[in-house]
């Protein structure tokens, strides 16, 4: 065979072996904390189980808390350390304080109004906003609403709380929500709350339906369904390491995730069944009547207000978008679309 013949079809095939089919998988951490046998873990099994069967990814996978707090996953993450992240609410607004105000006590009149402002209205603003702190939002994920949860009696109405002391993370919107309605707190981390709602130190506290169930099983009589204060989550990429992604992995990452719409079903299905179970446990579920869930909005009007003092002119047009988002989600039901 002529030599250059043969040189030639040995280059060829050089470049066949160190193309797309031999390229570096694109490495990463994935860290978050996620409940076994809850919703949220089946969607994180969900997408190892998408991730690991692409050759595009190489990946590690710390999904119950291994590479610690939020406020460390935040750290790790923008400094490329972690790749992938999950973060709350409480985690965001440690983060981005003007996300205080889509969290604020009694913004939304429901879940449905939230999406529409969220999805229509937020969700390139918010991504502006933390891509400016080197993360990449890669979805938006959704919890619900929070609730209020008690040792030894129900709570209907803020008058209720009297003598009351609720445990409460670290955030300005629940610090605001609970002043507001003239209850005292006190802020624990989780390791102390079940010792102090044993001691009395706490009387209850404020968290979301999934936790009560998870962590406060046997130690709570009530749990009063406020549905005023709104949590969802986001999952982060580092931004430089996702700009430096081919389009398709780009394309992949996002798509191993389950969809958003769907993810909302999911977790408000879920939510429906865990109270089912609490009540078969004895908790008692309560849920407010119109008037009840009124005086909550009436007393904790003053939050918002704390909370946007503390935010800025960020906060404010935050504010303002969702103000504009409401007004069109009411012109949708009026016109039954």
């Amino acid at each position: 065979m002529n030599t250059f013949i043969t040189r030639t079809l040995f280059a060829l095939a050089l470049l066949t072996l160190t193309g797309p089919a031999l390229s570096e998988p694109l490495k990463g951490k994935v860290g978050v904390y996620s409940f076994p046998d809850t919703v949220w873990w089946d969607q994180w099994m969900g997408f190892q189980s998408e991730i690991e069967a692409n050759p595009d990814f190489d990946f590690e996978w710390y999904l119950r808390g291994e590479l610690g707090s939020e406020q460390q996953l935040i750290t790790g993450a923008r400094r490329n350390r972690i790749q992938v992240i999950s973060i709350s609410s409480q985690g965001m607004t440690s983060l981005v304080p003007e996300m205080g105000v889509l969290l604020a006590p009694y913004m939304f009149d429901s879940l449905e109004e939230a999406d529409f402002v969220l999805d229509n209205y937020l969700s390139e603003p918010i991504g502006q906003l933390f891509g400016e702190l080197g993360l990449q939002v890669v979805q938006f994920t959704d919890v619900g609403w929070g609730v209020l949860y008690s040792v030894d009696r129900p709570v209907l109405v803020p008058a209720d709380l009297a003598g009351m002391t609720l445990r409460i993370s670290p955030s300005i919107i629940l610090q605001s929500f609970v002043e507001s309605v003239g209850a005292d707190y006190a802020i624990l981390e989780v390791g102390e709350l079940i010792p102090g709602l044993q001691t009395g130190l706490v009387h209850g506290g404020l968290t979301n339906v999934v936790f009560v169930h998870n962590a406060l099983d046997g130690q709570v009589c009530c749990v009063t369904r406020l549905k005023g204060m709104y949590e969802m989550g986001v999952n982060f990429a580092n931004k430089e390491w996702f700009d430096s992604a081919t389009d398709a992995q780009k394309s992949a990452l996002v798509d191993a995730y389950v969809e958003l719409p769907t993810m909302r079903k999911n977790v408000r299905a879920y939510v429906e069944q865990v109270v089912l179970e609490g009540e078969a446990k004895g908790i008692s579920y309560l849920d407010l009547s119109p008037e009840q869930r009124e005086s909550w909005k009436t007393a904790s009007a003053s939050g918002l207000q704390r909370i946007l003092d503390d935010t800025g002119s960020e906060g404010a047009r935050l504010y303002d978008l969702i103000v504009q988002g409401k007004a069109a989600f009411a012109r949708q039901q009026i016109n039954g679309q």
